[in-house]
């Protein structure tokens, strides 16, 4: 599917759960909650569409992934871990 293809999908179905919630949401929730609603849907509405954008144009890897350490440990690299602290 594609990018056209996804969006054109989303965007149908958040005007048809409009649709549906227009008529009896302003009969139930007062005129400062829609507003924060609204405010809430929009910005998660744009960070789904971050969320599809990303991981469309995100890059096949070009080698498999394997488990574990990406490099060999030598003696020279320094750790990770933190050396030990005497303490008096």
């Amino acid at each position: 599917m594609t990018t056209d293809a996804v969006w054109s999908q989303a965007s149908r179905l958040v005007d048809e759960a409009s649709r549906l919630l227009g008529t009896s949401f302003s009969d139930l929730v007062p005129p400062e909650a829609q507003r924060h609603l609204l405010i809430a849907q929009r910005e998660l509405l744009l960070a789904l569409a971050a969320i599809i954008e990303h991981h469309t144009q995100q890059q096949e890897p070009t080698e498999p992934a394997t488990r574990g350490r990406k490099r060999p440990r030598s003696g020279t690299e320094r750790s990770r871990r933190p050396s030990r602290v005497e303490l008096e």
